[in-house]
């Protein structure tokens, strides 16, 4: 029963084996970095651009926007809570990838560099149905004495919308090889 292939999500557990210690060894393939910019500078902007999505969330959920609060808003909170959602799925793809090092193994490539522009599309997707939404609210119910909140969370969608198309933009840019023999070198 232990010898039985994986199937699905666990199919990755296929490549490892025991050695003779016992101890697990991944014995699959593996993906290497090789773009024309130097690996940690393409890393490094991979990171700051993370980070201003994450922040530019973390600043919208401290804002008490009318357009948050109450009820019946429903076209403004539910595409919030998927852009929500679709930023921090990205996020720790994001964060997964930079943290893989220059060799990654190719599951953790299939499930970084492969899905991280789909779901920084659908981040940005969702960030431009709150900022419509933002609009009808405002529309529908006036600035009001809080006008700057709702501005403000207005900006910090489309902070979120840049962020989302310039890391999908700068992942579209990086190249990985991949191949049977890319085991890792000493300090990758």
């Amino acid at each position: 029963m232990a010898d039985q292939k994986k199937k699905g999500r666990r199919a990755h557990l296929n490549s490892f084996s025991r050695d003779v210690s016992g101890e697990f060894q991944y014995t699959g393939q593996y993906r290497r970095y090789a773009g024309a910019v130097p690996y940690k500078q393409a890393m490094n902007k991979v990171t700051l651009l993370t980070a201003g999505l994450c922040l530019a969330i973390f600043a919208m959920s401290m804002l008490p926007a009318p357009s948050m609060l109450g009820t019946g808003n429903y076209y403004v909170i539910l595409p919030y809570i998927g852009e929500l959602i679709c930023a921090a799925l990205s996020a720790w793809a994001a964060i997964r990838m930079t943290n893989g090092g220059q060799s990654l193994r190719s599951y953790v490539y299939e499930a970084t560099v492969e899905k991280l522009p789909g779901r920084l599309m659908l981040t940005a997707i969702f960030a431009a149905a709150c900022v419509t939404g933002n609009v009808v609210y405002l529309i529908l119910n006036g600035l009001g004495e809080k006008w700057y909140l709702s501005l403000a969370i207005v900006a910090l969608h489309v902070a979120v919308i840049a962020a989302s198309l310039l890391l999908k933009r700068h992942l579209s840019t990086l190249e990985w090889d991949g191949g049977e023999d890319l085991t890792p070198r000493d300090g990758e």
